[in-house]
């Protein structure tokens, strides 16, 4: 296949293994920088044949928009509530969340966890406190219908308590397997360090035999008292290598496709 890249889209060891790997395989490839709003690419291009995409989701619409197969992973699979009743929410982090519109979050007494449901990344899920979330949204609310803003007071969000994580690890899956994994996170320190072997991934495995939003995608799995959960699952061409096997990723998605 065609490998069309974002430029600097990923952390520098990331975006160089990546080429590498690709140019190791002797696959053809061309990096381009991503113009967002307008959704277009500089140079364009229009490769013959199958085309994977790498990069932000704007590169994905753009990849959409030509039509291009497989293009991107992303689809309407990847959202919170068809994960929680797919898996079932004993099977989630937060499985226990509320789901409505950012507008009727409910107050919360404690901190809690919050973020879009969707996969567009309309903005980075983190832990607030009710002042800090009233200050936030107010200014939310406050923008503009052409202020060009990626979050509104109607965009779909999940609300759930602060939960407890050991460890947190990303498993690349492809044809329901786990073909490479990176522990990326150890409480609330950062560590990046290559997974293979052990309960996590026969986890994610287990699962992916269930229910698979797509043929590829990235499974986040954490490390919990009560047991391995699954943190979220975003669109394989969006999301960092962190100690992945880049190459390992790139053999599989053209076996797949």
């Amino acid at each position: 296949m065609y490998w069309v890249i974002q430029d600097n889209l990923y952390n520098e060891e990331g975006f160089t293994r990546l080429l590498e790997s690709l140019e190791r395989a002797q696959l053809p490839h061309s990096v381009h920088k991503v113009i967002p709003f307008v959704r277009e690419l500089v140079p364009d291009v229009d490769p013959d044949g199958g085309v994977v995409v790498m990069g932000s989701y704007s590169l994905s619409y753009i990849a959409q928009a030509k039509d291009w197969s497989p293009g991107t992973f992303l689809n309407q699979n990847f959202t919170f509530e068809t994960q929680r009743k797919q898996w079932g929410a004993s099977n989630m982090l937060n499985g226990d969340a509320f789901v409505s519109k950012l507008c009727y979050v409910p107050e919360q007494i404690n901190p809690f966890f919050i973020r879009p449901t969707g996969d567009g990344k309309e903005f980075a899920g983190e832990v607030m406190d009710w002042y800090s979330f009233i200050k936030w949204y107010k200014g939310v609310a406050e923008l503009d219908e052409d202020s060009g803003a990626t979050v509104t007071p109607d965009t779909m969000v999940m609300v759930c308590p602060k939960k407890v994580i050991y460890t947190e690890t990303r498993c690349w899956m492809v044809d329901r397997k786990v073909v490479t994994a990176s522990e990326y996170k150890i409480g609330n320190r950062v560590k990046y360090s290559e997974y293979m072997v052990g309960p996590v991934i026969k986890f994610a495995e287990k699962l992916a035999r269930k229910w698979s939003p797509h043929k590829a995608y990235v499974m986040d799995v954490a490390d919990t008292p009560e047991g391995l959960k699954i943190v979220e699952v975003n669109n394989l061409n969006s999301s960092g290598f962190y100690a992945g096997d880049v190459q390992k990723l790139v053999h599989s998605i053209e076996d797949a496709f």
